[in-house]
């Protein structure tokens, strides 16, 4: 496969550039199908681990007004399991038991570069099929030959949509949905009085946050992990039709 520039690149270049640095690559440098195989299941340890560990120390970290509780070990890796598998599950209540940095960091990050790095994968899949179909040197019969293979750069083919897409994309969306009222916040919910108090129950503590980030990506990408519990049936999350 050949490396060629796009258009977009003049806009996205100064911050895929830092990117491209730390990771040490090059969007132009090819791998072969090993190498790109190796890469992702080595971006699914790394960032599954320190998901994991932002889980269990999120109480000593900033960003938690609420004063979120650390994760257990167990709920911690079930949780990361499920969305860096894209499957979603919660067995928590956003609103309760995750920091803000939890929440932003851990399921918002995860739901969007979790898809892309499956896409990834497909892409690679279809230049790799595509490529045995030419003519050339390399016999489809040759696991090593296709072993080697060039099939691109997993990295490029990860941080390009990514940047130029999926999160321009999260972007506009949080801001319609904030515009229709969905919080966006870094402050701590307030606290107010229940409309009948009782001996048991005074006040309560409205439950705020950066909500819309995290609602974009969720409807987006069909995803089912919500800012709270309950996802969407809570009206902060869908306050009104259009949201």
């Amino acid at each position: 496969m050949q490396y060629h520039k796009m258009r977009s690149d003049i806009l996205f270049s100064w911050i895929e550039k830092p990117v491209y640095a730390v990771l040490g690559t090059q969007p132009q440098q090819e791998m072969s199908a090993r190498t790109y195989i190796l890469s992702f299941v080595l971006s699914c340890f790394v960032v599954g681990m320190l998901v994991w560990i932002l889980f269990m120390v999120q109480a000593w970290l900033p960003l938690n007004p609420n004063h979120a509780p650390n994760m257990s070990w167990d709920l911690a890796l079930h949780t990361m399991i499920s969305f860096l598998t894209n499957t979603n599950q919660q067995h928590y209540s956003g609103q309760a038991q995750l920091s803000y940095l939890s929440q932003m960091v851990g399921i918002v990050g995860l739901q969007i570069i979790t898809p892309m790095m499956g896409l990834a994968m497909v892409v690679a899949t279809l230049r790799a099929l595509f490529n045995l179909k030419q003519p050339g040197p390399i016999e489809c019969d040759n696991s090593s030959a296709l072993a080697r293979l060039n099939v691109g750069n997993y990295w490029a083919d990860v941080i390009r949509p990514t940047f130029r897409f999926l999160i321009p994309l999260c972007l506009l969306w949080s801001l319609l949905l904030n515009s229709q009222g969905v919080p966006s916040t870094f402050e701590g919910g307030p606290e107010v009085q229940v409309v009948q108090p009782n001996a048991e129950l005074s006040t309560q503590k409205i439950p705020l946050g950066p909500v819309a980030p995290m609602v974009a990506i969720k409807q987006l990408g069909s995803n089912g992990g919500g800012w709270y519990g309950p996802n969407s049936s809570v009206p902060l999350e869908n306050p009104t039709p259009l949201s």
